[in-house]
């Protein structure tokens, strides 16, 4: 007896079926990049937005990129630098009419010596020698002085400037059983900054652009082991 032979079964050959999936996948690819061609610009755009807002992804266009750097941004940016160039040179007049002023008053009340204007970190200091303004132990303003603080006055009323007023002395403390009133170099200070400052607004400056301070000796600008040293500490400075 022979032996079966397999069946032939007619039809196309294994291959074909790996061909059509690659020729549909084909299709499917020119399909998607003829869609892309025709795509509305606005959709587009709406379609970059969607991805930004699902994903948290900042997608930025080249148009908006090349404003940045060519357009409107380079403009504020100038104008911005312009503004703040405009503000430092004005703060420099200010500066030059406040020394101007303070320094001619100093000039006619004979006092100075006693005055110092100083550009530092914390701002245009002008700097009162304690004496010039106070007998030792006193609170009451020297009328020597009144000069000086009505020219600072002046220049208050007509700005909007805030202005702090510091008392200082030097490490001496205030001996026991002194007939002052003050029994610290703390009261003395703050008092007399506060005395001060009442000058000011009786000269009709705004309260409100000012305050006082005492620091006692705890901020001095001179050794205290020298006679000169104290005597430059004990100060009054507004800035």
């Amino acid at each position: 007896m022979g032996k079966r032979k397999n069946p032939i079964f007619e039809g196309a050959p294994m291959w074909i079926v790996t061909f059509a999936d690659l020729a549909t996948l084909l299709l499917t690819f020119f399909v998607l990049l003829l869609s892309f061609a025709n795509t509305d610009i606005i959709k587009f755009r709406e379609m970059l937005g969607s991805v930004q807002g699902a994903f948290g992804v900042k997608i930025e266009r080249q148009g908006e990129f090349q404003d940045t750097l060519t357009g409107e941004g380079i403009v504020k940016e100038e104008e911005k630098k312009k503004e703040e160039e405009k503000k430092k040179k004005a703060l420099i007049r200010q500066f030059d009419k406040v020394s101007q002023t303070v320094t001619k008053a100093a000039v006619e009340s004979k006092m100075k010596d006693d005055v110092e204007i100083l550009s530092t970190r914390r701002g245009m200091v002008i700097r009162v020698k304690g004496e010039a303004l106070f007998k030792s132990g006193a609170t009451k303003i020297n009328p020597k002085s009144t000069p000086i603080l009505n020219s600072l006055a002046d220049i208050l009323k007509k700005t909007n400037f805030t202005v702090k007023v510091e008392g200082h002395t030097d490490n001496v403390p205030v001996k026991a059983g002194s007939a002052s009133l003050y029994k610290s170099n703390w009261e003395i200070s703050g008092v007399r900054a506060s005395v001060i400052t009442r000058y000011l607004i009786s000269k009709k400056v705004n309260p409100a652009n000012l305050s006082a301070v005492g620091y006692g000796g705890m901020s001095p600008i001179k050794s205290n082991d020298t006679a000169e040293g104290r005597a430059k500490n004990r100060r009054v400075e507004f800035l």
